[in-house]
This record gives C-alpha cells, sequence and structure tokens, in this order.
C-alpha cells in the first residue's frame, strides 16, 4: 500500500475545500441568498457573466436580485471539476448545468430568452404559463487560499449549450403529487431542515 506524504493530504485538503466553495455558489444562486453568495468570493474578486462584468461582491448582489426578478425558481449544477493545484492557487474548470423556470410574463419571456424566441411562440397555444431557459456550460475560476481560507479571486462563464421552450409543470398528478415538500428560496427551504 502506498503511503501518502503530508504534501499529498494538503493538496487533498485544498482540492475538497475549493469543492465546497464551488457548491456554495450554486446553493446561494438556487436559494437566493446574496450573504452565502459573497462569502464564495475574496473581496477584490472579479466576475464576468456576460450579463455582468466586475467587483464579485457586486456581482453577488446584481444576480440575486435578477434571479428573483426573472425565475420562479433555478437549479445549478456542476459536474466534472478539474482542479489544477499550485500550492496557494487552485484553478478549476467546472462543467455547469443550469435550468431557469422563467417567469410567465412577455416582459420577462422577452427580456431573458430574446425576441427571436418570442416571435415564434403560438401564444393561444402557450398562454401564460413559465417558460423554460436551460443552459450547459463551463465555470472558468481562480480560487486563492488566503489567511487560510479559499474562495473565488477570477470567474469566468463559458457557454457551450442552451435550449428554450414553455414549460409544463405538473404538481397534482402522477408521482409528482405525493412530493409534498418543495424546494423554495431563502432559510425556509428544506435544506435547512437538517440543522433542527
Amino acid at each position: 500500500m502506498a503511503a501518502y506524504s503530508e504534501e499529498d493530504v494538503v493538496e487533498l485538503i485544498a482540492r475538497q475545500k475549493c469543492y465546497d466553495v464551488l457548491t456554495r455558489y450554486c446553493r446561494a444562486l438556487d436559494r437566493a441568498d446574496a450573504e452565502l453568495m459573497r462569502s464564495v468570493y475574496w473581496e477584490d474578486g472579479m466576475d464576468d457573466h456576460g450579463v455582468f462584468k466586475g467587483n464579485a461582491h457586486e456581482f453577488a448582489d446584481f444576480i440575486i436580485l435578477e434571479i428573483q426578478n426573472w425565475f420562479e425558481v433555478t437549479t445549478h449544477s456542476i459536474s466534472n471539476v478539474h482542479m489544477e493545484y499550485y500550492g496557494d492557487v487552485m484553478c478549476t474548470e467546472s462543467y455547469l448545468t443550469a435550468y431557469h423556470k422563467v417567469i410567465g410574463d412577455k416582459e420577462k419571456i422577452e427580456a431573458v430568452q430574446g425576441s427571436e424566441y418570442y416571435s415564434r411562440l403560438n401564444l393561444a397555444e402557450v398562454g401564460d404559463t413559465h417558460h423554460v431557459f436551460f443552459y450547459g456550460g463551463r465555470y472558468i475560476d481562480r480560487l486563492e487560499k488566503r489567511d487560510g481560507e479559499w474562495r473565488i479571486s477570477l470567474r469566468r462563464v463559458v457557454m457551450d449549450w442552451n435550449e428554450h421552450w414553455p414549460g409544463h409543470t405538473i404538481l397534482d398528478d402522477g408521482m409528482c403529487k405525493t412530493l409534498t415538500l418543495r424546494g423554495e428560496r431563502g432559510h425556509g427551504a428544506p435544506a435547512f431542515l437538517n440543522k433542527a
């Protein structure tokens, strides 16, 4: 059995701490928690999200308001997290899949999904239903360890693909009607039940 060096253990801990930062970001978005969002970035951190490019703490406040304004619910998931470790710096590429349930309102649908998408709709068929913005891409991050803590110092978002369509949520039929514990934003979310 191979023995692991102290350096190996330090790197393994660093990788786990950075992974925790990356998943905490997704939780902050989907729970619409600006304070939690700020906790993943250094105060001088930068974020380039397309719709926003600048200071990451300003981005945190901006994106949480946007999430609340445009979407009924979001789900952000990361996978295939590649990490390159350089002591107090970790460079990562995380595959991103994001589901956005756009509020069923003409202005919001057109603003999020574009006028071309909106012009293709048969409004008589879709009515006032919500719409779906499904997105795949990658987060390209530089995380830095300062005073023993890891946070993001630079984030860039890459889009690989996206899909848009009218939504069809079912809550009161089939197996879905048995799933009565439903997600919500804020500290009332089911994830916080474990703390009780």
